[in-house]
């Protein structure tokens, strides 16, 4: 395949955006380069620095990873259309939605990244696995999607680690708590060396299954220090979706400690936030809800 040479069409692609936005050189390169850098980079003659194209794109209204997959193909722009769209859905809790845009457009799309099919292929089997609580299933595939790029022990991506932490959630999902809870804690190490984030829910994401396995195997001290780490971590970043489990599994914390009153206290606030922040088909917290409950039951 013939590599492409992304800084020779880096130029014409910058000038065309420019134009469109009925810019200026001067205006363009006002407080980032001078006019006749701008005009070289425009001509391909000059390689702008990782620094000045981003100061660049972020006055034209893009990233530079737009911009090179604007370059790369037709389709690749379509395919950053898709994950931006999973990676809200997954914020959602919006499995459904997820699954069916994945089988709607992965057989359209020219996906020639690794990394862009690594995440594709994660949150299909995420949404599958959830949908027909095929947890055995979900964990063999797992194991498929991290062959190619992950060498055990060492640290992951981003994806590559919700790629780990969701086969510790089949573990605790198909009842194997004592195996969940030593496996999540064991891969938590790897959370500290993660250098970029496609989002913020990771975090919460894992710590809500982490907490869910201690309180199944009695960890309850470790369960409520996670638990007021977490909840900050979710009022400081705006992921308060995840906000209703934390409140539930603290209400649970305090069933496990026999106080009937901070029970009742943060059980309500978990359906409280529900109501006011839930999606029209967001199942998963009831769902969630119910599962818990019924562990409640039978401990």
């Amino acid at each position: 395949m013939e590599g492409i040479n992304y800084y020779i069409k880096i130029g014409p692609y910058i000038k065309e955006l420019r134009e469109k936005n009925n810019m200026t050189k001067s205006q363009l390169a006002d407080g980032i380069c001078s006019i006749s850098y701008i005009t070289r980079i425009e001509n391909g003659e000059r390689c702008p620095t990782s620094v000045i194209l981003r100061q660049i794109t972020n006055k034209l209204g893009i990233t530079p990873e737009y911009l090179f997959r604007a370059i790369e193909s037709p389709t690749s722009l379509q395919v950053k259309d898709l994950l931006d769209q999973i990676f809200t859905d997954i914020e959602k809790h919006n499995f459904k939605n997820i699954y069916k845009l994945i089988i709607k457009k992965e057989k359209e799309l020219d996906i020639r990244s690794i990394h862009d099919m690594q995440i594709i292929e994660t949150f299909k089997c995420i949404s599958t696995t959830f949908l027909n609580e095929n947890y055995h299933w979900g964990m063999d595939e797992v194991k498929n999607i991290l062959a190619p790029t992950y060498i055990e022990g060492s640290n992951p991506t981003d994806i590559e680690f919700m790629l780990l932490f969701s086969y510790g959630c089949f573990l605790l999902l198909s009842d194997q708590q004592e195996k969940a809870y030593a496996y999540l804690k064991n891969i938590e190490k790897y959370l500290d060396n993660i250098q970029f984030l496609h989002t913020r829910v990771l975090f919460p994401a894992f710590y809500i299954f982490l907490i869910a396995a201690c309180l199944d195997t009695s960890n309850f001290k470790e369960a409520s220090l996670y638990l007021n780490a977490t909840i900050d971590y979710c009022k400081k970043y705006n992921t308060y979706s995840y906000l209703r489990e934390l409140y539930f599994l603290k209400s649970e914390l305090f069933d496990h400690l026999n106080n009937d009153k901070e029970f009742t206290i943060w059980y309500n606030k978990a359906l409280m936030l529900h109501e006011l922040i839930k999606n029209s088909d967001d199942e998963y917290f009831d769902v969630f809800i119910k599962n818990r409950l019924k562990k409640l039951k039978t401990s």
